[in-house]
Parts: C-alpha cells; structure tokens; sequence
C-alpha cells in the first residue's frame, strides 16, 4: 500500500484530498507547512508527495530536494500557478504540477503514474546504507554540490561506492529528469576512445558504416560519469577539456560543433594529483574538475557501517534468490568488522553472496572462517555468483563422489541443468569418483 504526504496550509484541501486517497485504498499522511512535512520525509517512507506552492513557512518546492533523496515522487500544486512556476517545479524533479480547484479525476490518473515511476526509481537505483559521520557529512557535501552545474570529481578506493555516490547526485540534481550515463574509461581502446565519448559520423573510419551518437549525447540533458577518468588519453584530455569549457562537442568525421547540456562526474581511484604533478594527467584538466571534490573514505575507515551494510545485502539477495532471510547472531557481525575488506563495499556483498549460496540461503558463521579477504580487480567481482556457484556444483559432486544424479537431486535441479553447468565450468565428474 502507498503512502501518500499531503503538504497544504488549507485544512479543508488537506481533508478532502485524504478522504479521496483513503477511499482509493492509499495510506496518507499530511502537513501544514514545510518544517513538519520535512519531520514526516525523514522518518518515514513516503512513495508520493502532494505539495502546494505557497506554504506558511517558504515555497513549496523546497521541498523537492529533500523528497528526492528518499527516491519520493513530488506533484505540486497551487491555485495561483503560473506557466514558469510550473516549469521551474519540474526541472526541479517534480513529476507534474496540478492547479486548483483540483480534479479528482486527473489527480488520481497523475497520483497513479507518479506512483509507477516512484516505483521503478527505487528498482533500479541502488540505495546508500550508511551509518558513519564520515558518510554522512559525504551525503550533506553532494546534496550541495548537486544544486550547481559544475563537474564533480570523486576520488575512492575500488568498491568504495563512487558510482552510487554519483547516481545519487544525479537523482536530486537539476538533471534528475534526464538520463544517468556511465562509462568505464579504462575499458574503452584508445584508438575508440574519442568515439565512444564524442560520436562518429559515417565513414569517418574503417568500419563507421553508420553515425553514431557519443557517451555525451545519450547523456543530454542529464548526468554523464566518467569513471577512472585518470585513464583517458593526454591527447582525449584536451579535447574534455574543450568540451568542458565550452559545452560543446565535434563528432569523429564531422567540422560541425554541437551543443550540449550534460553534468560532468568524474570519478578514479588512482592519485590524480600525483598523476598530474608527473605530467601522466594534464594540469590544466585536473583543475577544471577538481573544484567539487568528493573523497569516500575506504570500507575500514567507517567499520560501524559493516554490520549495516551486511544486513542490507543478505536481506537484498535474499529476495533475489527467493529465500526467507533469517536474522544472523549478531556475533556474525561483529565478526565481519575483524577483517581489512579491501575490496570495500563491493567485496562486502560478494562475500554475502557467498556465503548464502554455500548456505542454501542460510548463514553459517564456519563460512566466515574461509574468507580470504583479498583485493579483487573488476573482473572477479564482476563474475563473483558465477565463481561461488561453481564452488557449491564441485563440493556437491565430491560428496556423491562423481555420481551427477544424486547431486543434482541435492541441488533441487535437473540433471539436464546440471550437465550444461559441468561443461559451463568445465567439471570432471569422474575425477571424484572412488577408485574400484
């Protein structure tokens, strides 16, 4: 059921509104003014906000910002609207603005999609689980940085959370309502580099057999993340650095110049300064986008987060895999805090995958005894559920010393599925099988 956060100084709309909503099967919660609707955001979880434009204490899109932190929906609302208020509530991130006398019928129709896009925000945007005032003072940092227009460099270890730091910029900025694009600048080649990033016309190299938009054009209007940016060319930093300057991109191929509007977040973990006081990163660049600066703190700077951030994954993973999740002893927690992490946050969860994929969905505090905590590049974490699935098919299988019927039966799968999965990991079944 959703819960609605009604904000009006007008008691007879604020009632009239919940009478609405509640008969609609809605959950509603309401407030006169911005300081108590900003109590109910902050402790609550609101799916959809209703705010009039003229509050008692301040404009009601104030409010905004603090709704799309919590991945809450806004529709203002006013009987003295004006086309300008109305677009200035929407680049803002508002979802629609209604004017009074509201229509019962169109608020529901509007209530309904705003509630549909609350929806599919919180699936796909990953949440920050945070505890630490190291984070927190982080978080008040990029809610500042977030209302200007200028780059942003975040600076972290691998795994540290750079990426979320940035999608959760992009989502209470002024280019909420356009799209968020990443791209790993150290996994583009660099003869395509300045394609990927600027686009191409046709012809313009062997195998252009059609244009192609840029990095930068899917990003119009909205965020664009250059993650390990200090990987970048010395020749395609001086082109980003043109394109900064002036918001201007020159696809491969073509003498035109195209405007663009798109938020710069560039992100590394590698010393950027260092690289560029040894000439490997330009000067000039690393000053541009270095005005807003973001350091997030490595997992064992902020140990208080660990159980926290544990807890999250178990429970998320579980909901995935389709198991009830079961509280753990909390001495599995305070376990978790002995070890270095130095694959941080992201090396947190894989080992929580784990852990539940040995465990049939359980937590079993002998697994922790058998983690090896070690800094693990891109690729490994990428392919983490792959690697622990193959540990559980081999144990399995050694247990029924080679026999694939008996495994795949305590594996509750099919021996046709289990088969695709030993020549998938290239498992020798007959290697565990007892000598006669």
């Amino acid at each position: 059921m959703a819960k609605i956060l009604i904000v009006d100084d007008e008691r007879g709309i604020r009632e009239v509104l919940t009478s609405i909503l509640t008969k609609k099967g809605y959950e509603v919660v309401s407030a006169a003014d911005i300081k108590s609707a900003e109590e109910i955001l902050s402790r609550e979880t609101i799916d959809l906000a209703l705010v009039d434009m003229l509050l008692p204490d301040g404009d009601g899109k104030n409010l905004i910002e603090a709704a799309l932190r919590k991945l809450t929906n806004v529709v203002m609302i006013s009987g003295h609207a004006t086309l300008s208020s109305a677009v200035d509530a929407v680049k803002m991130g508002a979802f629609d603005f209604l004017e009074k006398p509201l229509d019962r019928e169109k608020i529901l129709i509007v209530i309904q999609n705003a509630l549909r896009e609350t929806e599919l925000k919180r699936k796909n945007e990953p949440q920050i689980i945070f505890s630490s005032p190291k984070m927190k003072a982080i978080l008040e940092m990029a809610e500042k940085y977030a209302r200007s227009k200028e780059p942003i460099l975040i600076l972290g270890e691998t795994g540290s959370g750079k990426e979320i730091i940035a999608r959760y910029i992009h989502r209470i900025s002024l280019f909420s309502k356009g799209p968020f694009v990443a791209v790993n600048c150290a996994a583009i080649p660099q003869e395509l580099a300045e394609s990927e990033l600027f686009g191409h016309c046709k012809g313009a190299f062997t195998g252009a057999v059609e244009s192609r938009k840029g990095k930068f054009k899917n990003a119009e209007g909205g965020t664009l993340l250059l993650d390990e940016i200090g990987d970048l060319s010395l020749p395609l930093q001086a082109k980003l650095l043109r394109v900064i300057e002036e918001n201007k991109i020159t696809p491969v191929g073509s003498d035109k110049e195209t405007t663009i509007d798109v938020r710069i977040v560039a992100a590394t973990n590698r010393d950027i300064e260092e690289l560029a006081r040894k000439g490997k990163f330009r000067e000039d660049l690393f000053y541009r986008i270095s005005g807003l600066k973001i350091e997030i703190p490595p997992l064992k700077e902020r140990k208080e987060e660990i159980p926290l951030l544990a807890k999250f994954f178990l429970k998320e993973i579980c909901e995935k895999e389709g198991w009830v999740y079961e509280e753990p002893p909390e001495e599995f927690f305070e376990k978790l805090k002995e070890f270095e992490w130095k694959g941080n946050v992201r090396e947190l969860k894989r080992e929580m995958l784990r852990i539940l994929l040995f465990g049939e969905g359980k937590v079993d505090l002998k697994l922790l005894n058998e983690i090896k905590v070690v800094k693990s590049d891109s690729n490994q974490l990428k392919n983490a559920k792959f690697e622990a699935e193959c540990e559980k098919i081999v144990n399995v299988i050694k247990k029924t010393k080679g026999n694939v019927k008996k495994a795949a039966e305590m594996l509750n799968t099919a021996r046709s599925n289990l088969y695709k999965k030993i020549e998938k990991y290239n498992i020798n079944p007959d290697s565990f099988r007892e000598e006669k």
